[in-house]
């Protein structure tokens, strides 16, 4: 069926006060409409690491959108490709524009800004930028295990500019809206997709992944949790959908896209009041399917007793992520969080919360962590019954756990680990071994090809 035409109506600052996936369909309409229009304009605050080039950028519309579509849209904001062209319209570079329309609460909430200062730089930008920055320190060629913010800018606060342009943060508390505040950030492009939609292409071909192709997400994860643990902060939203494709690594594990982890909009540090998970730290998980124990709550405020927060609980979310994996789920049923009707102050019992048939029980069974038809190396499903050890103090930490990836996995790659396509050095397109999903590259840079524009 098709989708219904779009019917763009005039922004209300006073009415449209909520974040994107909030919003009346006329707002969401209206905010896409002129995103899709934007006169491409170079980030405020570049990246150290990668200039993006100077010239002639143009939305990208994909083959397979119809209409005026932009690639995604989220809770939180509209996500569309942009491309450099030259002279003979060859692509010589392109960026992922992502328009965060935070809602004015969110806006105004002084953890999502660097050092509380709020409408300054944005604490996904400046989490992503120290990330990207220990990865790549702590092994050079290690942050391609994770999206890398090109920069941000074009922010646009809820109250209007000062005479220097810049847009005022905060106001009185009855100081009326006079704009849709919004912000932009620019990423890195993954070309193959993300691992939500992946999984459901092998579920749906009944197609059993590699076990070698575990073991590289697990290795590329465990990195950065180790990183995760430097900076302090915890994910908060490390779910299938999350986790982007990029391009292949031609040294190692080359016949697969290299995982990275993406999206930290959702991420906490670590302070005293987050660890344990007082009122006004504001935690929760952004996808309550993949919240680990510690990071559940309901709405009225249970959450589930005698948990603290640290770099075991990004931990636990790999171990859910590579449990998906090797179950063929793109979200785990049994291991749902959900939200109940209960009173505050009543707690619910735990299968209010976790699909299990018995109310006590708190993890997944042994059996639980692979397909039927599945034979993984009982090195790797113990791996990953560690890590989502309901108690955070018995899982492995980001460095142990990565040290027993490394030792686990020789034996276990099918030696696609270090295979690379023989001597003419090609991967044939039909290998078996191969992920089901895009072969290509469709706007891969020096692509002269026919591309589709968005209307200007």
């Amino acid at each position: 069926m098709a989708a219904p035409a779009r019917a763009p109506r005039p922004l209300i600052p006073a009415i449209d006060i909520h974040a994107f996936g909030n919003l009346l369909k006329g707002a969401q309409d209206k905010l896409i409409d002129t995103f899709l229009r934007w006169g491409f304009v170079h980030p405020t605050v570049p990246s150290a690491t990668h200039a993006l080039n100077q010239g002639r950028w143009l939305p990208i519309q994909p083959r397979n959108i119809s209409g005026e579509d932009p690639l995604a849209e989220g809770g939180s904001g509209i996500v569309h490709l942009w491309c450099c062209l030259d002279a003979r319209d060859r692509i010589i570079d392109r960026v992922i524009v992502k328009e965060n329309v935070p809602g004015l609460t969110e806006w105004n909430r002084v953890d999502i800004w660097r050092n509380g200062q709020v409408g300054t730089e944005p604490r996904e930008h400046e989490i992503s930028v120290d990330l990207f920055t220990r990865l790549q320190a702590a092994n050079a060629g290690d942050g391609k295990f994770m999206v890398e913010c090109l920069g941000y800018g074009d922010l646009r606060g809820p109250y209007g500019t000062n005479t220097q342009g810049q847009p005022i943060a905060q106001a009185f508390a009855n100081q009326p809206a006079v704009s849709v505040a919004r912000f932009k950030l620019y990423l890195e492009y993954c070309p193959y997709g993300d691992l939500y939609y992946l999984i459901r292409r092998h579920k749906a071909a009944n197609k059993l992944f590699e076990e070698g192709f575990i073991w590289m997400m697990f290795e590329a994860l465990a990195k950065c949790a180790i990183e995760m643990e430097h900076a302090n902060f915890v994910h908060g939203d490390m779910s299938t959908s999350n986790i982007l494709l990029g391009t292949h690594d031609p040294q190692r594990f080359k016949i697969w896209p290299v995982p990275k982890l993406a999206d930290f909009g959702g991420s906490r540090y670590l302070t005293a009041g987050a660890i344990l998970r007082n009122n006004n730290a504001l935690l929760e998980p952004m996808q309550p399917d993949f919240g680990s124990p510690e990071l559940s709550k309901s709405v009225g405020g249970w959450e589930v007793p005698g948990l603290t927060l640290s770099a075991r609980t990004n931990v636990w979310n790999i171990g859910l992520l590579i449990c998906c994996l090797m179950r063929l789920e793109p979200v785990l049923p049994d291991t749902e969080w959900r939200f109940t009707n209960n009173p505050p102050v009543l707690v619910p019992p735990a299968h209010h919360y976790l699909q299990f048939a018995n109310p006590q029980q708190r993890e997944l069974l042994p059996a639980s962590f692979q397909h039927p038809r599945a034979n993984y190396s009982q090195a790797l499903r113990d791996l990953a019954e560690d890590c989502m050890r309901y108690d955070p103090n018995n899982r492995p930490t980001p460095t142990v756990l990565l040290r027993r990836i490394t030792t686990d996995m020789v034996g276990n790659t099918g030696g696609f680990d270090t295979f690379t396509g023989g001597v003419s050095g090609r991967i044939a397109w039909n290998k078996k071994e191969r992920i089901l999903g895009p072969r290509v590259d469709e706007w891969a840079i020096g692509t002269q090809s026919v591309i589709y524009l968005a209307p200007p």
